[in-house]
């Protein structure tokens, strides 16, 4: 079960795998995500929608927010 609203500055969703809150700002995002591999709390770019392009599927979210803090930038 999920539920979850993207309405006003203040962004939310609770599902079976954890809960995740988000807040816009003017100059930055910031996600702050609970599961059972743990807490994230990230500063994120203006207008992100990392968790609106995975579904709001929580294990698909932590995973990509891993993998992007594991990558490798480029040259």
């Amino acid at each position: 079960m999920k539920i979850y609203s993207e309405r006003l500055f203040l962004k939310y969703l609770f599902s079976d795998h954890g809960f995740c809150f988000g807040v816009d700002m003017k100059q930055a995002s910031y996600l702050f995500l609970g599961s059972k591999q743990g807490l994230i709390l990230q500063r994120r770019p203006v207008g992100d929608k990392v968790v609106e392009n995975l579904n709001y599927e929580i294990p698909d979210i932590v995973a990509a927010l891993r993998a992007e803090a594991h990558a490798v930038p480029s040259v």
